[in-house]
């Protein structure tokens, strides 16, 4: 009989996490992103002040999460961009905007004036390779969808786009090209619906990141569960999966 497929769910912060070195053989997860909100109390929340506090937290994440991959593993990291001067104001949270009834959040400080992107994505990158990652790929993740907005604020193209970064700790990493479901550098899925948790991916996308890298029957990392996508995926790919983050999940 197969060995039963473990799921674990661990609090701790995605900077220091008490599990084993080299233990996964797949890491993907998607970074609370800069400055759009916050999610719990605890002060050790990567998102909330400036953008150089934020980026060196990424960058501790980045020293930690390669401890915990093993050699020929990958690390997937979804993210998109905050826009200098988001959060405080703005029809966003008036009624019918897409963050009505949140609290308001204003953004820390930035290097850039206010109505510009931050291109914060791509600095991540950055701040994995000062870490000693490779940086294999980057993925356009075309949503098909626009993120909601004031239409009467708007003084630019929506974003339907997000990115999905590949980083190997080695040059002699796996990678199975015959696990991809498209071959180029676009993928095309929608976005996730209808999920409680605050900013959720899809299935689809550890779906297909996981199979690229682990086998059933190793293990796989999401150091920002939040609702536990990457453990669903993980279950689903006959992988076991460790899900860490500051605010577990409610179970009913």
């Amino acid at each position: 009989m197969a060995d039963e497929i473990k799921v674990e769910w661990m609090k701790a912060d995605a900077r220091a996490i008490p599990l084993p070195d080299e233990q996964f053989h797949s890491i993907v997860t998607s970074p609370p992103y800069y400055a759009l909100r916050t999610y719990g109390d605890d002060h050790n929340e990567i998102g909330r002040g400036n953008l150089v506090n934020y980026l060196t937290a990424m960058y501790e994440c980045a020293m930690e999460w390669r401890r915990l991959l093993h050699p020929d593993g990958l690390l997937w990291v979804n993210i998109g961009d905050t826009a200098s001067g988001s959060g405080g104001a703005g029809g966003d949270y008036n009624r019918g905007g897409s963050k009505e009834g949140r609290p308001r959040y204003r953004q820390g400080k930035t290097d850039r004036d206010p109505m510009q992107w931050l291109n914060v994505p791509h600095r991540i990158v950055e701040e994995f390779v000062a870490a000693g990652w490779l940086y294999r790929a980057c993925i356009t993740w075309d949503k098909n969808s626009l993120r909601p907005e004031d239409l009467n604020h708007a003084r630019r193209p929506g974003v339907s786009h997000e990115f999905i970064f590949m980083f190997a700790k080695d040059k002699k990493h796996r990678f199975h090209p015959e696990q991809l479901v498209e071959r180029g550098s676009v993928w095309h899925f929608p976005p996730a619906r209808g999920a409680r948790h605050q900013a959720p991916f899809p299935l689809e996308l550890p779906m297909r990141c996981i199979p690229l890298s682990a086998r059933p029957g190793e293990w796989v990392l999401d150091p920002f569960a939040g609702s536990g996508t990457t453990m669903r995926a993980a279950e689903a790919l006959g992988c076991h999966s460790v899900g860490v983050d500051l605010y577990l999940p409610k179970t009913s």
